[in-house]
């Protein structure tokens, strides 16, 4: 069982404490350093748009409707549905490709007594695929625990059917593994909570209110649902919500940099629920960006680097349901853990170049463009340009060629610090060693 040491973890916690209380500025405001407010840019650009997070309930409302339907095979046997992944995180990020679109995790808790695994997805399939010419027929997919709406823009939407293990221990519950190419012997229930991880991530890395409202400002400037059987809303967007915290914004950067390094690589890609897993040891109230995604890539690569010196896959375990293994499919192998590790010791050199003073605006647009694709890199880059030369003609400020902000006439801001690593808390969400496989 991994865990950090306490009287470290303290002396870390401490010190990002200080270095915080150092940079003395409000968030993102004009005397941040140049790279969390290009860290910010990034973000705000790489998030999923009010509009496409409009379409996205609407769809979800539609099919759950839909499943419910009076001719519906599942009709009256629908007792909850509820978001899980991204979506209920609020860590959904655009695709870099308009035709790859998002996904919307939903569960779909069902009332089917004792039906093998193949036949619920299979019921479930029938419910929204529906009879030739109806709403959904042909644009759904059954797959191995889920049942699929694909969209002609592009997003889908992945129905993952549950059944309830206790009415007294709420929400933890079987879902169901069936390959149809598989005999029925290899079809097996899999326990999960995953609204109790989304819970407990909600509350953990809650949001700090100076960062929420200054991140809100900063989407904004730049740009209930009801039914039958009871439902939880998905959560509201960023501009609505007031802002998000930086641990939110932290892991939807390290989606987008790991989306662009797997996007030519085979085989299976770091689970998103993983990296949400380390988010919420890592997280810390009052973090700045740079700071949480220092921390959760120090706090996942430490947990890959410790599985790999003992010859085993990383186990990353579900802390609302210890039962349930995040890393079930992903690393495939230990060389699929070492390229994962590569990974993020390269992201950490990169972040520590994007706050090194010793580093002109010019390379650090390159390393935002290595780090998280060209589009928001270039973007964002050009209008903090813009924005300083604006400031610089007004007579307002001086740039460094560093890009750090120089306020009033002989008055500097303080050095750029480098974001604290806070060390992440004791956690227990590892299970035993997994042997290479």
């Amino acid at each position: 069982m991994f865990s950090w040491g306490a009287p470290v973890r303290d002396f870390e916690r401490q010190k990002g404490k200080q270095m915080l209380d150092k940079m003395g500025s409000p968030p993102l405001g004009p005397t941040a350093p140049v790279g969390e407010t290009l860290l910010a840019g990034v973000a705000i650009a790489i998030e999923l748009p009010p509009s496409q997070h409009q379409l996205a309930v609407e769809r979800w409302d539609a099919v759950r409707g839909y499943i419910e339907r009076h001719d519906s095979p599942l009709a009256g046997r629908v007792q909850l549905f509820y978001p899980q992944g991204s979506m209920a995180i609020r860590s959904t990020i655009k695709s870099r490709k308009r035709a790859d679109g998002f996904d919307i995790d939903v569960v779909a808790e069902l009332s089917i007594g004792a039906a093998l695994p193949a036949e619920v997805l299979n019921l479930l399939f029938q419910a929204i695929n529906g009879k030739p010419g109806s709403r959904y027929h042909g644009m759904v997919e059954r797959q191995s625990r889920c049942v699929t709406v694909y969209y002609s823009d592009g997003m889908h939407l992945d129905i993952t059917p549950s059944q309830l293990v206790d009415e007294n221990d709420p929400r933890r519950s079987f879902i169901f593994h069936a390959k149809a190419e598989e005999p029925a012997s290899l079809h097996r229930r899999i326990l999960m909570n995953s609204y109790g991880f989304v819970e407990r991530f909600n509350t953990n890395a809650s949001i700090d209110l100076a960062f929420a409202m200054a991140y809100a400002k900063r989407v904004q400037d730049s740009e209930l649902i009801r039914a039958e059987a009871e439902s939880k809303p998905v959560p509201s967007h960023s501009t609505i919500e007031g802002g998000k915290s930086s641990t939110v914004v932290a892991l939807q950067l390290l989606k987008r940099n790991r989306n662009i390094r797997y996007e030519k690589r085979p085989g299976r890609i770091p689970p998103s629920v993983m990296m949400a897993c380390f988010a919420l040891e890592a997280a810390v109230p009052g973090n700045s960006i740079g700071g949480a995604l220092e921390a959760i890539s120090a706090c996942m690569l430490s947990a890959l680097e410790q599985a790999n010196k003992d010859g085993v896959l990383v186990d990353v375990r579900n802390p609302a349901c210890m039962e349930e293994r995040f890393t079930d499919r992903w690393p495939e192998n230990l060389q699929a853990q070492r390229i994962c590790m590569d990974d993020l010791r390269h992201f950490r050199s990169q972040l520590a170049g994007l706050f090194s003073e010793q580093v002109g605006l010019d390379k650090k647009r390159d390393l935002l463009v290595a780090m998280f694709g060209e589009s928001p890199a270039q973007t964002v880059v050009n209008e903090y340009a813009a924005r300083m030369g604006r400031a610089i003609q007004g007579g307002e400020r001086s740039v460094a060629k560093t890009g750090r902000v120089i306020t009033g006439l002989g008055v500097s801001t303080p050095a750029i610090i480098r974001p604290a690593l806070s060390q992440p808390r004791s956690h227990t969400f590892y299970g035993t060693a997994t042997k290479n496989r």
